[in-house]
């Protein structure tokens, strides 16, 4: 592919790779031997990522892969519980971005970092921004499975923000050590991973959302959820009893998140990167889109 290292208009450099449909770059390198650098690791990734199936070929991108998984997800019909909302309309402004536009070999925690920074600064709630960024995770990985399955996985590696998506033994260590903590933040870390309930509205829960009977919890505001049962509260626990006691406090779980991620090898875990984890879950498990939309808070659930 042809490479191309040259100014940019703001004063830095900038990378253009290829042309046309299949042509892509970056911009806001610090200096000549910065853009050179980039320039030499995108032209490799790009030949590696190149998918050739029978007469075609075809660059192996993060839009790439987000499109194809957006159509085969099709569209949820409101009787059962959807939006009619297509995924791959829902999709189209994260395609659109510049970083969806590189090789997989290239795209880097960083890139992810950043990328997720610009679409919750764009999207309506920080839900929205989650269940996007696992739709592409959960992209990523069918398509790698399928095309590129020596390429590493870029949300598997800890990201400047704090983000990335555990592996199945990091989940079972993250509960476990969390349990050590204290039995409430077992409690929060296992109903996390196995619902996929965002950690605000956990805290805010009391034990008389719980139906012990049916096995369910009510989340204020948020969906009912189908946690295993040992994670429900004592049936004798008073209604207005906090779910998880002693975790609303002003920085406790910031500083669990801190003790969690040095114990897991991922400084700076944050607590919504369990979410992430648990939505990717659920979406490679068959859960449709607008159903991880409800999950994290951003639609409301259709009674």
């Amino acid at each position: 592919m042809l490479t191309r290292v040259r100014p940019g208009q703001d004063g830095g450099w900038q990378v253009l790779v290829g042309q046309g449909a299949t042509g892509f770059g970056r911009d806001g390198f610090p200096d000549r031997a910065a853009a050179e650098d980039w320039a030499g690791r995108a032209g490799l990734a790009a030949r590696q990522c190149t998918i050739r199936i029978s007469s075609k070929r075809f660059l192996g991108t993060a839009g790439e892969a987000l499109r194809r998984w957006a159509i085969d997800q099709g569209t949820l019909p409101r009787a059962e519980g959807g939006t009619q909302v297509a995924p791959l309309q829902r999709l189209m402004p994260l395609l659109e971005e510049p970083d969806c536009a590189l090789p997989l070999a290239v795209l880097s925690p960083e890139d992810l970092a950043a990328l997720r920074g610009r679409r919750r600064a764009a999207l309506p709630s920080p839900g929205a921004a989650l269940a996007e960024q696992a739709a592409l995770a959960a992209a990523l990985e069918q398509f790698r499975d399928f095309h590129l399955p020596a390429l590493d996985d870029p949300f598997g590696e800890i990201a400047p923000d704090g983000f990335c998506v555990l592996d199945e033994a990091s989940c079972a260590q993250a509960i476990g050590w969390a349990g050590q903590m204290s039995e409430a933040w077992g409690r929060l870390v296992a109903l996390v991973l196995t619902t996929g309930a965002p950690v605000a509205a956990l805290l805010a829960a009391c034990c008389g959302h719980a139906d012990i009977r049916a096995g369910r919890l009510h989340l204020p505001g948020g969906p009912v959820l189908t946690p295993p049962a040992d994670l429900l509260p004592d049936p004798a626990a008073s209604p207005e009893a906090p779910l998880l006691p002693g975790l609303r406090e002003a920085g406790v779980v910031a500083a669990g998140m801190r003790e969690l991620g040095s114990r897991l090898r991922r400084p700076g875990l944050q607590a919504d990167a369990l979410q992430l984890t648990a939505l990717v879950a659920a979406l490679n498990q068959g859960q449709h889109l607008d159903e991880i939309l409800v999950l994290a808070g951003a639609l409301e659930a259709r009674r």
